[in-house]
């Protein structure tokens, strides 16, 4: 039973802070991809420049390191699901162009973040 306790009182606080992490880093991601929505889901005829200015920070973020795209796009699709409201394939794919902009991290209606 100690060493349970033990194994608890050392093993708590990193996953507690691993997943605060990722809490975190997810937080930024929404922040910054949330404005892209209203048009993903045809709610906007153009994209609103938050959306683009968003696109551009997430870029940033994706080069940070190795795992950073798949981690967005993670976040994306999690952000995706909690809102249960499905983006248009079309809108998607033109985000790019209609942004000026080459995203970084995988996007698409499969959201197949792995590479």
């Amino acid at each position: 039973m100690s060493r349970l306790i033990a194994c608890l009182i050392v093993f708590l606080p990193i996953i507690g802070s691993t997943v605060t992490g990722k809490l975190s880093y997810c937080s930024k991601v929404t922040d910054h991809f949330f404005p892209c929505v209203t048009y993903l889901i045809e709610f906007e005829l153009k994209p609103e420049d938050g959306c683009c200015g968003g696109i551009e920070e997430l870029n940033k973020m994706a080069k940070h390191n190795k795992r950073a795209p798949e981690n967005i796009c993670q976040c994306i699709e999690d952000m995706d699901y909690v809102m249960n409201v499905p983006f248009v394939a079309s809108r998607i794919q033109s985000l790019p162009d209609e942004c000026r902009v080459h995203f970084s991290f995988p996007i698409s209606i499969a959201m197949k973040c792995s590479g």
